[in-house]
Formats: structure tokens, C-alpha cells, sequence
């Protein structure tokens, strides 16, 4: 049985729900670290985050009974090692452009044979000692490279036959904007992208690939009863939003009633 609670989920077929964080707000993280989610997403792409901020994201994260992982900010090596090395569960990589990419995702997060991550891990919540890490770690990281541009999508078979994948994730405003979507059109529920997506969906069914989105529960609960596995909810700074806008409205109701 696996430690992450993600892939053995995974692995039998069932689907799993994450939620993103986006700061490092001590009342906010440790509200979303309580919610019971497969995997908490640490936000390292589009969030303000410096390492000393990932580091105490990930070290408090981890003491829960989440995934924790990290979207780094692009596919560099050092990017994806300094995450797992600050004791993240696993890692998203943006804007995976082929199977060459997809490999060098893979290289920089397995130890040898499988990669050539370099031996430097720090913390290691789940997985008991040092030893016992660096024994355990080619199995139980998770790596999802993402799939939204336009390379990707056209070398897709190639891309999911890459060893170590996980799963992928699918950007849908990315892969928007590389179908040729452009504002004020709908990036995500465009016919263009929707299209993208079950197409990439039907790959990742014939391949044996877990297949995600970034999509909120509405949308991903449509993908996930046409054979998707990982979604991610929501996030921090969208519910934050969502409830502010929400009791505004009733407000607004409120006071037109008077």
C-alpha cells in the first residue's frame, strides 16, 4: 500500500479532488489544510511565493493527512528538486511542450536509475527516515506535467508513453489560447477547447494515463464522469472571492427590498 493517499487512490481507479493555495497566510493555510482534501496544490506558478514562504507552506502541509504539491514556476530541474527536497509529495510542472519535456519533468524528480534527481531531501514527514526515504521515493512521488499548448497536444501519444507520468493536467485557458481562442471568447468552455480536452481526455483513457484539470467541482464533476480521475476544486483566494461577492449580492438584495 502506498503512503500517498493520491496515487493509491490513483492506481484503483477512483478519482481524487484537490484545492489550491495561493498564500502563505498562517489562518488560511491552516483552514485549507484541515479541509480533508486528497492533495493541497501549492501554487509556485501563479502565486507570490518565495522559497523561505514555500518551505513553511509545504513543512505545515505536510503534518496533515493531504498530498502535498507543488506547481513550480517552469520545468527546470532545480525548480522541481528544491520542491521535493523541501519535503513536497510531489510536483506540476507548466507548460510541457513534448515527451522530451515530459522526460526531463520525470529525470529531475526520481533518483537513480529511474532520474538523476539530485540526493539532497531535507524532510521526510510521510516516509519515516532518511533511509527509508530515499528507498521509498522513486514510487511514492507524484509528477503530473501539464498538457496546454499546442507541441503537446499534437505529439500527445508519444507524451503519455513517457515513463514515471503519474498523470497529467490540462491548463484550459493555455490550452485556450493554443486551440487560437482569444478574449472576449471563453478560453475554457469554448467548442474549440472543450474539444482539446476530450480529446486529450480519450488519449489519456487509451494510454492508462490519470487524466486532471484545473476546473472547478462544477466542470469537474462533467469530466469527471467521462473517465477524468483529478480535479482541483478550487483555491484559497477564489473562495475568498466567491464569499465576499456572494453576501454582497444578498446585500445589494437586501437593501432594494427596504
Amino acid at each position: 500500500m502506498l503512503v500517498s493517499k493520491t496515487k493509491q487512490k490513483l492506481r484503483e481507479g477512483k478519482p481524487v479532488f484537490g484545492i489550491g493555495v495561493h498564500t502563505n497566510d498562517p489562518f488560511i493555510t491552516e483552514i485549507i489544510g484541515n479541509a480533508g482534501f486528497d492533495y493541497i496544490l501549492i501554487d509556485g506558478q501563479h502565486g507570490p511565493l518565495e522559497p523561505n514562504m514555500l518551505y513553511e507552506m509545504v513543512h505545515g502541509f505536510g503534518r496533515t493527512e493531504s498530498d502535498v504539491i507543488v506547481r513550480v514556476t517552469a520545468n527546470e530541474p532545480w525548480m522541481i528538486g528544491q520542491a521535493l527536497d523541501m519535503g513536497a509529495d510531489g510536483v506540476i510542472i507548466p507548460l510541457v511542450d513534448s515527451a522530451a519535456d515530459a522526460r526531463k519533468a520525470v529525470d529531475a524528480a526520481k533518483y537513480p536509475t529511474m532520474g538523476h534527481r539530485s540526493n539532497g531531501v531535507r524532510k521526510t514527514w510521510r516516509l519515516g527516515t532518511y533511509a527509508e526515504y530515499l528507498e521509498r521515493a522513486n514510487e511514492e512521488t507524484i509528477v503530473w506535467p501539464q498538457i496546454e499548448t499546442a507541441g503537446a497536444v499534437e505529439g500527445i501519444d508519444e507524451f503519455l508513453q513517457v515513463e514515471g507520468l503519474d498523470g497529467i493536467m490540462i491548463g484550459p485557458s493555455d490550452l485556450g489560447y493554443s486551440v487560437g481562442v482569444q478574449p472576449p471568447d471563453d478560453l475554457v468552455n469554448h467548442p474549440k477547447t472543450e474539444e482539446t480536452i476530450q480529446f486529450i481526455l480519450d488519449k489519456c483513457k487509451e494510454h492508462g494515463v490519470p487524466w486532471g484539470m484545473f476546473s472547478g467541482l462544477e466542470a469537474g464533476e462533467k469530466w469527471i464522469r467521462r473517465g477524468g480521475q483529478i480535479i482541483t476544486t478550487g483555491g484559497d483566494l477564489g473562495y475568498i472571492a466567491e464569499g465576499a461577492a456572494r453576501d454582497l449580492a444578498e446585500c445589494n438584495r437586501i437593501a432594494a427590498s427596504l
